[in-house]
């Protein structure tokens, strides 16, 4: 049997951990204008940073997954937050394009390896009648850094240099791992899995790829419109000011939907909480084009789409989870993979979209998209844990 180990400086630690490691990814977008003159580099070759990032961290990350999983995993977290320092510190003192770059693959595969064994760690360490609260409470730090990362990243940007940025980042990581050391308990951590017999199983190859494949129809479908949400707004009359204030709106709705998705799945299972999120999910992406002249409504909605759209990612996890005996971090890698990608190709799809098409009906190309997502959900046959 697993340990049930979890506690408030526990829970504390891992969010911190992945809200400082997931920030990483986006921060570039908001001082990449102080990067770019600072260096002598154009904003579109800086703007590719992101992409260098996700590319890696989809690449890598089941790949070091693998390699790690007969280590110790609190041997493999400490080790992945040393190699993100290192990281941290060849971005912080890079002077061209391609150390910047380094530094970007070299935190991207420490992020990858981090945040799978963290959400895994927290499995094991959770009693399975709250393993998705236990699990939302930990990934609400992924969503946060997608509310707080960016604008703090630019606050300190502007007032001290983006370099900075990063030596604090290496400070917050040392005592992640200072955390890491003091309250995770190794022994809890012991798989008494029998010698011979393998150690991560799946139950259901089918249910996991559905899994996965409404992580990518959820991300795809989502940053069509979030990867484009400042032009979308603005050619219809908002601000800029506008897209910022709606900008925190998703953010707060991101975490609120996280903690309900992780709530609901210990209630109603995940299967039935991505049924429920997506369907809502699909009615805020359909109704949006007949809000953009009323903005209260369209404020409201983006503050429904955001909820319902982050509420599955618990849901995925947590059926992730009922599909494996044994270690779910290959899983975890595989779908946090997925989110990367559909990322990547979500912004791709809607740069082409707004290219040839009316912005305005961005969402119901994302509705699309969902609907394909939703599809697969319920093809997902229940499993018990």
């Amino acid at each position: 049997m697993w340990g049930i180990h979890m506690n408030k400086k526990l829970i504390i630690t891992f969010t911190v951990g992945i809200f400082l490691l997931g920030m990483m990814e986006l921060i570039v977008s908001g001082i990449l204008e102080l990067m770019s003159n600072d260096l002598g580099i154009s904003h579109a070759l800086t703007g590719q940073l992101i992409t260098v990032y996700a590319v890696s961290f989809a690449l890598f990350g089941p790949i070091l997954i693998r390699l790690t999983e007969n280590m110790p995993p609190k041997l493999v977290v400490l080790l992945s937050l040393a190699v993100f320092i290192v990281g941290n510190v060849v971005f912080g003192l890079a002077d061209t394009f391609l150390m910047l770059s380094l530094g970007r693959v070299i935190t991207a595969m420490a992020a990858a390896v981090f945040i799978v064994k963290i959400l895994d760690m927290t499995v094991v360490l959770s009693e399975p009648h709250v393993r998705g609260k236990m699990l939302a409470l930990v990934y609400m730090g992924f969503s946060a850094a997608n509310v707080f990362g960016i604008p703090i990243g630019t606050i300190i940007g502007a007032q001290f240099g983006w370099r900075i940025i990063f030596g604090l980042v290496i400070i917050l990581a040392v005592l992640v791992g200072i955390g890491v050391l003091m309250f995770v308990r190794s022994e809890a951590l012991v798989d008494q899995t029998p010698e011979g017999v393998q150690k991560s199983r799946i139950k259901s190859r089918k249910n996991v790829a559905l899994y996965i494949g409404v992580t990518l129809a959820v991300l795809i479908g989502n940053y069509i419109i979030l990867g484009y949400i400042s032009p979308l707004m603005t050619s219809h009359g908002f601000t800029l000011e506008n897209v910022s204030f709606a900008l925190l709106i998703t953010g707060v709705g991101g975490m609120t939907g996280t903690y309900l998705g992780g709530n609901l799945i210990d209630k109603i299972g995940p299967k039935k909480t991505l049924m429920v999120s997506m369907s809502m999910f699909l009615v805020s992406l359909a109704v949006m084009p007949f809000l953009y002249d009323t903005p209260v409504l369209f404020y409201i909605n983006m503050f429904v789409w955001s909820l319902f759209q982050w509420a599955t990612s618990p849901a995925v996890q947590g059926g992730l989870v009922e599909n494996v005996e044994g270690s779910s971090s290959n899983v975890f890698s595989w779908n946090m993979s997925a989110l990367n990608l559909g990322i990547g190709v979500g912004a791709v799809i809607g740069g082409l979209f707004i290219s040839n098409f009316d912005i305005s009906y961005g969402p119901w190309l994302g509705f699309a998209f969902v609907l394909c997502g939703l599809i697969a959900a319920t093809q997902i046959k229940p499993q018990t844990v």
